[in-house]
C-alpha cells in the first residue's frame, strides 16, 4: 500500500504537465502522422526505432502519452520486484524496489518523461528475468522477442542483447542450440519491421533513420554532425573499456571474489552504461538504461564492498566526464501540487517548464484559429511540439530545424514547402542557423500577422 501511494504520489503530476519537452513533441508529431496516413521514415522523420512512434500515435496527446506510460510502469515495478528476489533476500528486494521506483518516477533523471528508455524498460526487465529460467521450455524464445521488442524501441538495448548472448556461450550446456534460438527470437520483431516497410516501399528509409543512422548519432555530439565517425566519436575506446570491465568482473568470478549472481549483474551493469554513453551526449534520461543493475548492485555491497565501490565509482567518474546534468526534483513538485491546491494560476504553472512554454500556448491557439485540421504549417525551430498541440501536420519531411541542418536538408525542405504550401509559417529567427531559400520563400508568398516572444508568425496570402 505505501508503495501504490508513493506511486501515485510520484507520478500524478507528470499526467498534467503541458506540451513543453521537445522530444515528446517529436514523438507525438510523427504518431500523428502515422494516423492520417504518413509512411513513417519516407515521408515524416526521427532517428529512432518505429515502436515508440506507433506508441505515440496510439496515445494521441502528450496526457495520453504520459498515462500510457503511468500504466506500463506498474507492471515494470512488479516484475522488477520479481527480479530482485532472484539476487537479493526478501528485505532487500523491498528496498531495492522502492530506489528503482523512485528513480523511475521523479524528474531527476527524467523518469516522468515518455522517452525511449523508460518504455523500453519493462522488456528489457522481463526478458532478464525470463532468461534466468532459460532452462523451462520457450523461455529463450521469450526472453529474446522481449529483448527484440526492446530493440525496437531503443537501439542500445543490442549491448545487453550481446551481453546476454554471451552468458549463454560461457555456462550453458547445449550452447548452440540456444544460442541459435535465442538470436533468432531476437531478431524477429526487427525483421517483422523490415518485411512491413519494405511491402510499403519504404525499406531504404527505415534502414537509414531507425538503424543505420543511429551509427552517426553515436559520434555526432563530438564530431558536430551525422556523419559516422567511430573513431572521432570515442566509441571504439568506450567499446575497449567495456571488453575490460567484462574480463575483469570474469577474472574476479574465477578467484571467487564475486559470486555467479554479481558476476552477472556486473557485466549487465557495465553493458547498460556503455549503452547510456554511446552518443557521448549528457542526456539524464539515458540514464534511465542502467537503473535495473545498478538498484540490485548497490545491495551487494557488504558482500563485495570493494568491487561494489569501484563500479560506484566508476559511474561517477564518467557522470563527471560526460557532464550529465539533472533536473530539480523539489521545486518540479511544489510546482504541481501548488497548482493542484489553487495556489497557482496555469500560466504560472506553465512557466516552470520555460518561459516559451506559455508562448507556445499562445500560438498554438492563434494557429488553430487560422487553420483547419486539413491545413498543413511549418515550423522553422525546433519547436516540435506546436504541432501536435495545434493538431496540425508539418508540410515536410523533417520536422525540426536541427534535422534540417544536420542533414542538409535544405533543397529538400525547399522542394516539399512548395509542393505542399503550409497556410502558415511559424518563424524563430536562428543567426547559426540561416535559411535564405526560406527566407525569400516567406518574403514572396507570405504576410506578417503577429508575434508572440521571438516567434515570427507568417499567413499565406490569397
Amino acid at each position: 500500500m505505501l508503495y501504490t501511494i508513493l506511486f501515485l504520489f510520484l507520478r500524478l503530476p507528470s499526467l498534467f504537465e503541458p506540451y513543453w519537452y521537445g522530444d515528446e513533441g517529436i514523438y507525438l508529431t510523427l504518431g500523428q502522422g502515422i494516423r492520417r496516413g504518413l509512411l513513417l521514415f519516407q515521408q515524416i522523420h526521427d532517428n529512432k526505432p518505429p515502436t515508440l512512434y506507433y506508441l505515440a500515435a496510439f496515445s494521441r496527446t502528450v496526457f495520453g502519452f504520459r498515462f500510457l506510460l503511468f500504466l506500463l510502469m506498474i507492471p515494470t515495478i512488479y516484475f522488477f520486484n520479481r527480479l530482485a528476489k532472484k539476487f537479493l533476500s526478501v528485505r532487500q528486494a523491498k528496498f531495492s524496489t522502492l530506489v528503482f521506483l523512485i528513480l523511475t518516477s521523479i524528474p531527476f533523471i527524467e523518469g516522468n518523461i515518455a522517452n525511449a528508455e523508460v518504455f523500453m524498460l519493462l522488456p528489457t526487465i522481463l526478458a532478464v528475468l525470463i532468461f534466468l529460467n532459460s532452462d523451462k521450455k520457450y523461455s529463450l524464445v521469450t526472453a529474446g522477442l522481449l529483448l527484440g521488442l526492446a530493440f525496437t524501441i531503443k537501439v542500445p538495448v543490442a549491448i545487453e542483447f550481446i551481453f546476454l548472448c554471451l552468458w549463454i556461450f560461457i555456462f550453458s550446456k547445449n550452447k548452440f542450440k540456444k544460442l541459435l534460438i535465442f538470436i533468432s527470437a531476437f531478431f524477429v520483431p526487427i525483421l517483422m519491421y523490415l518485411a512491413y516497410f519494405a511491402i510499403r516501399g519504404a525499406l531504404q528509409p527505415f534502414l537509414f533513420a531507425a538503424l543505420l543512422q543511429n551509427f552517426g548519432y553515436l559520434s555526432s555530439w563530438s564530431t558536430g554532425s551525422h556523419q559516422s565517425s567511430v573513431a572521432s566519436g570515442g566509441l571504439f575506446g568506450r567499446g575497449i573499456v567495456l571488453l575490460i570491465c567484462w574480463v575483469l568482473s570474469y577474472f574476479l568470478y574465477q578467484r571467487k571474489k564475486i559470486s555467479k549472481n554479481l558476476l552477472f549483474l556486473s557485466v549487465w551493469f557495465f553493458a547498460a552504461l556503455f549503452g547510456a554513453l554511446l552518443s557521448g551526449r549528457p542526456y539524464p534520461h539515458y540514464l534511465i538504461e542502467i537503473l535495473p543493475p545498478l538498484c540490485l548492485i548497490i545491495f551487494y555491497f557488504y558482500k563485495a564492498r570493494y568491487w561494489v565501490a569501484f563500479m560506484t565509482a566508476f559511474l561517477v567518474y564518467n557522470l563527471f566526464q560526460y557532464k550529465f546534468y539533472f533536473y530539480p526534483v523539489f521545486s518540479y513538485y511544489g510546482n504541481f501540487y501548488s497548482y493542484a491546491i489553487g495556489l497557482k494560476k496555469v500560466d504560472k504553472y506553465r512557466q516552470y517548464f520555460g518561459e516559451q512554454t506559455t508562448q507556445i500556448y499562445q500560438i498554438a491557439d492563434k494557429v488553430k484559429s487560422l487553420t483547419t485540421p486539413a491545413n498543413r504549417i511549418y515550423v522553422w525551430g525546433d519547436q516540435s511540439t506546436l504541432y501536435p498541440l495545434s493538431d496540425r501536420l508539418p508540410s515536410t519531411k523533417y520536422i525540426v530545424s536541427y534535422h534540417v541542418v544536420d542533414f542538409n536538408a535544405y533543397d529538400l525542405t525547399m522542394s516539399q514547402l512548395k509542393v505542399v504550401t503550409p497556410k502558415i509559417i511559424v518563424y524563430y529567427p536562428q543567426n547559426d542557423r540561416p535559411f535564405p531559400a526560406l527566407d525569400t520563400f516567406i518574403s514572396d508568398y507570405y504576410s506578417l500577422i503577429d508575434q508572440v516572444g521571438s516567434a515570427y508568425i507568417f499567413q499565406l496570402r490569397q
